[in-house]
């Protein structure tokens, strides 16, 4: 694929890269970059050329006002202005070599006729403008151009009538700069409706450097945001083993707070189907019904559903719902584009909730839809119901959480039940401007009502547990001069903590929603040992952390180094599974990896890492690295790095880098690259080149991708993407996040 590029280039080069006089582009009100004032540049995207200046300035001139080499007024009441005519009146101006006509109805003008106003300038041979408001202006062989929006308009003949409606007969549409005519939109008979913010045009060629590449009988687009319904621009794609794909979104305008997208979808090796998508606004909030549906030449149909809607019914109560669905047998849609992806478990969730700040109540009913038999199916919560508390005053900061859930195994073979979770957090806070210390309180409650399906039993259990704890730290401060000569400001901060968790015979309690954390820095501060609210982990411990933080003159904090190291001064005996033996501890060491931490944030790059080094094995449990790098204003590389060892399941290990880069050939080509390498499966996982183009109205790019999909199998495939910008977009990207997608951004300037 590499060996390709040139070519490549070379062909998007042919096609963007155009000469034009001179004269063309000052006939636009078309300054160059380097001829702009400092600030009037600061305002260009580095891949604009240039401005247009509006030489319109408004007069205090009341009335008409004419001059001209020679004045004349007929029998008839036409006056006659020969030589240099101009008509000024206070909204416009108009130039010509002669102009006639009778003032309050009309004008005739010829030779370099010039109209201006506010943001707008016409040009024309020769033209006829209705001065009294009731008529049509005409002017031929004449351009437009709204400096403003940057439209502009080339037309054989140009008119308005009194309702703004601009007619373009033989003409083009485009909003990129005269030097950069990328593309156009080509038209017998164009119309811009400039009140409802939309162009019709018949007999359509949608031009890329001058060469058609779309041709529509008749089209639809946008002259600014509102919203009209019409055909959108299709995205097409071709692989060798689907054939030609294509789809060809339509949009529905049905009323001011709801619309529709229809979108027909065909390939031409698997079959046939279509997407809908319909979208409510009301004074409380928004619903969005989609649906994907194919129909797929050897496997049938093909169908997912999804319903969402969230309500803020004022102040204090909101409420909502997600429902999703396949209903088609655990068949996927082959082409797809809403928002509902392939899944497991299909959600089916509604919740009610009351909020006043430090007050909050919700109810929440949750299933599942699981199309395939083979997967174990999640718990649902007929219903679960959360209430919580928090009061915060000088010296005294209280929480309680209280959670009644009622857990249903939709499979019936192992074991579900009511869990009620009462959680009350007491902590004193004695903190000033240089150190803290806050003891605290945890209270937790479980009681269970269980049904075990195996044995057709039922029964009942519950736990109570308290742990006290204490945080505490010192804050030194000092201020220093850097080799600016700006004022910084560096902060050390020693943290102590200590954790008494009584250990609590937890046999008899299920594991519904617990799961054990990844001991980071940040976790070692944790008052709980396990996530969730089923199991409540024991220890005795004392953590020490060191912090220290560099902000600069503006107060930014740029940089943040933290290490620190929890010591167990008990063995731990409840593990995950709930299994507990006093005599045999789950956990018996005696202290944790050095966890560190740093972070970094500046101007030209930015870097989060986290390393847990084990001082009894001197191994490495744990590296994570980010890093995002910009050496230059054009530049941009992401690393990133993870090595994770799970001690008690080796499947959860992680061994895995990946680099991916954005860098300019000129000030227009961009080329960029992402490879990503699995150390534990020896093999890249994920392969992309590409090459983009960019100026201030068309976006490109190109690229090749090999990557593993869910499925675990290698997949590949040629991405083309393009925006035409004020206009559409085409083409198709793949749905796996990778650096093609960080250089698309969205269709955004830059990237």
């Amino acid at each position: 694929m590499v060996k390709h590029l040139r070519t490549y280039a070379l062909f998007f080069q042919s096609l963007f890269i155009l000469p034009l006089a001179h004269a063309e582009v000052e006939q636009w009100d078309w300054a160059p970059r380097e001829s702009l004032t400092t600030e009037q540049q600061s305002q260009l995207s580095r891949y604009c050329q240039g401005a247009y200046i509006n030489n319109w300035t408004a007069t205090d001139v009341k009335g008409t006002k004419l001059s001209a080499d020679l004045i004349v007024r007929d029998k008839s009441g036409v006056i006659h202005l020969e030589g240099a005519a101009e008509i000024v009146q206070p909204q416009s101006a108009l130039t010509a070599s002669n102009i006639e006509g009778i003032p309050d109805e009309y004008y005739r003008a010829n030779g370099n006729v010039t109209l201006r106003g506010d943001n707008q300038l016409i040009r024309s041979s020769d033209a006829y403008i209705s001065n009294n408001g009731n008529g049509t202006t005409e002017f031929n062989d004449a351009i437009l151009l709204n400096h403003q929006s940057g439209t502009r308009v080339s037309a054989k003949s140009l008119s308005n009538d009194q309702d703004g409606v601009v007619f373009i007969e033989e003409g083009f549409f485009t909003t990129c700069e005269p030097t950069q005519e990328s593309w156009k939109l080509y038209g017998s008979s164009i119309e811009l409706d400039t009140k409802s913010g939309f162009g019709t045009a018949k007999h359509v060629q949608i031009r890329i450097a001058d060469i058609p590449v779309f041709y529509f009988p008749w089209l639809r687009f946008p002259l600014d945001n509102t919203r009209q319904t019409g055909f959108l621009f299709p995205n097409f794609g071709y692989s060798g083993s689907d054939g030609v794909s294509f789809s060809a979104p339509f949009y529905w305008n049905i009323a001011p707070n709801y619309d529709a997208t229809i979108t027909p979808q065909y390939i031409q090796r698997k079959g046939e189907g279509f997407d809908l998508e319909i979208r409510h606004i009301s004074e409380y909030g928004k619903t969005t019904y989609e649906q994907s549906t194919f129909s797929d030449n050897d496997e049938g149909e093909q169908t997912l559903l999804k319903l969402t809607s969230t309500q803020n019914l004022n102040d204090y109560f909101s409420a909502g719902l997600i429902l999703e669905a396949n209903p088609t047998d655990n068949k996927f849609p082959e082409a797809n584009s809403t928002s509902i992806g392939e899944k497991d478990h299909y959600q089916r969730s509604l919740y009610f909730a009351f909020n006043n700040g430090n007050f909050l109540n919700k109810v929440t009913y949750l299933t599942y839809q699981t199309p395939d038999d083979t997967v174990d199916q999640p718990f649902e919560w007929l219903p679960r119901i959360d209430s919580s508390y928090h009061m915060a005053a000088s010296f005294l900061d209280y929480n309680v959480d209280v959670q009644y859930t009622d857990f249903y195994d939709p499979a019936e073979d192992d074991f579900d039940g009511e869990r009620v979770v009462v959680n009350q957090n007491v902590a004193l806070d004695f903190s000033n401007e240089w150190g803290k210390f806050s003891p605290g309180i945890l209270t937790q409650y479980r009681d269970y009502n269980l049904h075990d399906y195996t044995t057709d039993s039922d029964s009942s259990t519950s736990v109570g547990h308290l742990s006290s704890y204490i945080d505490s730290s010192l804050l030194f401060e000092r201020r220093f001069s850097n080799d600016d000569e700006h004022i910084w400001r560096q902060t050390l901060e020693p943290r102590l903590s200590y954790l008494n968790a009584p250990f609590e015979y937890q046999n008899l309690i299920p594991d519904f929603d617990s799961s054990e954390p990844t001991m980071t820095y940040s976790q070692a501060f944790s008052h709980t040992r396990f996530n969730g609210s089923d199991r409540i982990g024991d220890t005795e411990q004392v953590t020490l952390g060191l912090e220290s933080r560099l902000y600069d003159e503006n107060n930014n904090e740029k940089w943040a180094f933290k290490a620190g190291q929890v010591f167990y001064l008990k063995d731990r005996y409840v593990g995950i599974d709930g299994d507990s033996d006093t005599d045999t501890p789950v956990d018996d060491t005696k202290h944790s990896d050095l966890l560190t931490s740093a972070d970094y944030y500046g101007n030209r790059y930015s870097l989060t890492a986290n390393l847990n080094y084990s001082l009894d094995d001197q191994n490495v449990n744990l590296a994570q690295l980010v890093a995002d790098l910009k050496p230059t204003d054009d530049i941009k590389i992401n690393l990133s790095y993870l090595y994770s060892i799970n001690n008690s399941d080796s499947d959860d290990d992680a061994k895995q880098a990946s680099i991916g880069s954005i860098f300019p050939l000129n000030q227009n080509w961009s080329m960029y690259t992402q490879y990503t390498y699995d150390f534990i499966r020896q093999d890249s996982t994920k392969e992309i080149v590409g090459l983009g183009y960019e100026n201030c109205c068309i976006k490109v790019s190109l690229s090749y991708q090999d990557w593993l999909n869910d499925d675990n199998e290698y997949d590949r495939g040629v991405f083309l993407q393009f925006i035409l910008r004020s206009l559409s977009s085409a083409g198709r990207a793949n749905s796996e996040d990778n650096i093609a997608n960080s250089y698309w951004n969205q269709g955004k300037v830059g990237y």
